[in-house]
């Protein structure tokens, strides 16, 4: 009950739809879209407060690198983006967090291959507000991963929607009774999680796969990796007792690794940082949320404070 006040409270999301804003629940795509028939698609995930988009500059890069990984001219899809957004952030409310969803196709054309004529390419976005906090970095008790072997496609670099492998991997976690899947490959090395990074803490020194590894470039890694060597020296904390000079080390590690590891974190950015205390059914490290983690987690809210401004409650 109290979840559906909630939901009730929250203003209805909104859809971008050729040019027009209208309900979510009514916008409409054709049948014969090529990211319906084909998977031809990228999209990008955006973090909004009011009108402020959280790291646009960052998330625009990469959703360029996807169009162009998938085929789709980013000069017909990006100046879009801007008109979408400016639609769509005409009704956002101050204070009120929003997830926005932009999804670029490779346009309309009868189901061939390869058209006679290339269509013209699509952006559908949707502009969802979710409850304060959602998106806090709050490590809270901790969640647990189960380790399985990468079936996704071989470009999962890109952020496209084949994610049948994503779903699927999710539902084998939860069905192992843990909260998400982690992806290790053929050679036993981690890659990351069904949609997060994922970040190990070994003696005080913080790792995380390298992008070599056919991983997602995420936002939030990519902040972390830039800003956490600052913050780390700034605080001169216990995350930095006993770590050496280099603050986050890019470096494959095995599965047999992270199950030795004293923290395990997840990033991305719809849940900021999300601290591990179970791998495979046994606790990692202490079992308990560590001091890194929950660091980390600060520096997290502390930027997207910084960012986006104070949360509406």
């Amino acid at each position: 009950m109290a979840m559906k006040e909630e939901a009730a409270r929250l203003p209805p999301a909104l859809a971008w739809v050729n040019g027009l804003v209208v309900p979510a629940e009514e916008a409409k795509i054709p049948l014969e879209d090529r990211s319906v028939v084909f998977g031809e698609a990228a999209y990008e995930v955006l973090l909004a407060r009011g009108k402020r988009v959280y790291e646009f500059e960052r998330h625009m890069v990469r959703f360029e690198r996807s169009l162009q990984g998938v085929g789709i001219d980013p000069a017909a899809i990006l100046p879009l983006v801007n008109s979408a957004l400016a639609a769509l952030g005409a009704h956002a409310v101050e204070g009120v967090t929003a997830l926005v969803y932009l999804h670029a196709t490779g346009g309309v054309a009868p189901r061939e291959h390869l058209p006679a004529r290339d269509p013209k390419p699509a952006l559908y976005v949707t502009w969802r507000t979710v409850p304060p906090g959602r998106v806090a970095a709050i490590p809270g008790d901790g969640v647990s991963l189960a380790s399985m072997q990468d079936f996704r496609w071989q470009r999962a670099t890109y952020k496209t929607t084949q994610l049948l492998g994503s779903v699927q991997a999710k539902r084998t976690a939860r069905a192992a009774g843990a909260t998400e899947a982690l992806f290790v490959d053929a050679d036993g090395h981690v890659l990351e999680a069904s949609s997060q990074n994922v970040f190990m803490v070994r003696d005080g020194q913080l790792f995380t796969p390298p992008l070599s590894l056919n991983l997602l470039p995420g936002v939030t890694r990519a902040l972390i990796l830039e800003h956490w060597p600052v913050q780390r020296a700034a605080r001169g904390s216990e995350a930095a007792a006993g770590a050496s000079s280099r603050p986050v080390i890019e470096q494959s590690f095995s599965i047999q690794a992270l199950r030795q590891a004293d923290e395990v974190f997840l990033s991305s950015t719809t849940r900021a940082v999300l601290a591990v205390t179970q791998l495979d059914g046994a606790p990692v490290g202490s079992g308990q949320v560590g001091p890194v983690s929950r660091e980390i987690a600060a520096f997290m809210n502390e930027h997207l404070l910084a960012a986006l401004g104070p949360e509406r409650v």
